[in-house]
């Protein structure tokens, strides 16, 4: 049994239930997905794997997983906590991946939760990453939250409750929206857009989840890669009416 890491701590076991639910389904999700479209004795790479909990879910399915994060500190928190993974599971930061030997290296892609903070030039970096890293006819796995439609309702006022009761990570407030941009993005369509402030500062610019449109992101993946699925969960078969994460199952081409 593995110590949990910062990301499980807040979310995984969290107070909050449905908080625990929807990213707990979110794993378990991702990891069923693997089962289905990744061949058996392969190669992964976690872009952007936080404390390393999925990787912990999923190693045994690979004969190497690779956890990566833009976080050097996360980086030697896994290092130390996942010790016990080790081989067959290693860490590193994010620009180890530039180098050479991992071209092409990996079979699948997994990025969860990670894209939708992405302020543009970041974005784009990261997709090209994609393409460099997975070998062709390879698959990327993408999830990023539903952040319009009645999912955006259902969240935001989850959101202020977990904040009222200090649960989770959003007894640090919520972003804040007004009825018009509530209204434009409940209604939103592929082109739908509203401002999403930027967080940080200047060399590390960040966005949180308002504003995020997961149907642009899909038409933007598109022109790069084959889509080959779009998966919703949890509550999947409501085809993402009510649930809190999409997920875009790609092939490079």
């Amino acid at each position: 049994m593995v110590e949990a890491g910062s990301y499980a701590k807040k979310q995984i076991f969290c107070q909050n239930k449905i908080i625990v639910w929807s990213h707990s389904s979110r794993f378990q999700q991702t990891r069923r997905l693997l089962e289905k479209y990744v061949a058996s004795k392969s190669k992964l790479l976690d872009y952007g794997c936080g404390d390393g909990t999925f990787l912990t879910m999923v190693s045994d399915l690979f004969t190497e997983t690779v956890g990566a994060d833009i976080a050097a500190d996360q980086v030697a928190d896994c290092q130390k906590r996942l010790s016990s993974l080790l081989p067959q599971t290693s860490f590193c930061v994010i620009n180890k991946l530039e180098a050479e030997p991992y071209n092409s290296y990996f079979d699948t892609v997994v990025c969860m939760e990670v894209i939708e903070h992405c302020v543009t030039q970041n974005k784009e970096k990261i997709i090209a990453d994609w393409k460099r890293l997975v070998k062709p006819n390879g698959i990327i796995i993408i999830s990023v939250p539903i952040e319009i439609g009645p999912s955006l309702i259902i969240k935001q006022v989850t959101r202020r409750i977990a904040g009222w009761l200090r649960q989770g990570d959003y007894d640090k407030g919520t972003e804040h929206y007004t009825i018009g941009e509530l209204i434009k993005m409940f209604f939103a369509t592929r082109s739908t857009a509203i401002e999403r402030p930027i967080y940080g500062n200047d060399s590390i610019g960040y966005h949180g989840h308002k504003g995020f449109n997961w149907r642009s992101l899909r038409h933007e993946l598109a022109s790069q890669f084959d889509i080959e699925d779009t998966v919703f969960s949890p509550l999947g078969w409501l085809g993402g009416f009510v649930s809190s994460q999409v997920f875009l199952i790609c092939r490079n081409r």
